[in-house]
């Protein structure tokens, strides 16, 4: 039995280090500095070696151009930080709130995306932090960075742009990289839809 657990434990830690593989090569091991420590100089040349990333630095210039405002969502803290040190080098004005937000930081963070004429480009946001109570509506384009096992977190995220409120027509995109482990993770996600659909709902 203990065996039996290490080897699930193995396997998801492996799974664990295949996505951070598909989010960026800077979150794998502990020799690598901090994106959030380099220089822009550094953050520009490190974009280009994550697909994803770079991906989305042509995806926000497109949204920015069409004034467009966005909430990008990740599972990981640290591609938080990765995300915030990626769009600071880039010019954006931005929010942020994840699960060590407090609660008055949030409050601020959320009051100064939403107030009227506001800056904000980018709200970055940990998928799982800040319950069912938040809302942005004056976004109208999400992103989702990496995707969750569980389907539902992933809708909930979603939700945070379709309150009272909304105004426009809200875009979803989802980053997955093909060939790789999030397929995998997609096709679980649907098919607990799936199941969610048959058994719980009907």
């Amino acid at each position: 039995e203990a065996a039996g657990n290490r080897a699930v434990g193995g396997l998801l830690n492996i799974l664990g280090e295949l996505k951070k593989i598909c989010n960026h090569p800077l979150l794998l091991g502990t020799g690598s500095p901090a994106l959030a420590e380099c220089s822009d100089a550094m953050n520009i040349a490190a974009a280009e070696e994550s697909g994803k990333l770079l991906l989305l630095k042509r995806l926000l210039r497109r949204l920015k151009d069409e004034e467009h405002r966005v909430l990008i969502f990740s599972q990981s803290v640290k591609m938080l930080d990765v995300l915030a040190s990626f769009v600071r080098s880039e010019g954006y004005a931005w929010q942020r709130l994840d699960g060590s937000t407090t609660s008055v930081s949030r409050h601020q963070a959320i009051t100064a995306f939403n107030a009227p004429g506001s800056k904000d480009f980018v709200f970055l946001l940990s998928t799982r932090a800040g319950g069912l109570g938040i809302n942005l509506a004056t976004a109208d384009t999400v992103i989702i960075y990496d995707s969750d096992w569980n389907p539902q977190n992933d809708l909930q995220a979603m939700a945070r742009a379709h309150r009272i409120g909304q105004k426009k027509t809200v875009r979803i995109f989802r980053l997955v990289s093909a060939g790789s482990v999030e397929e995998e993770i997609l096709e679980r996600a649907k098919g607990k839809m799936v199941l969610d659909h048959l058994v719980i709902q009907q």
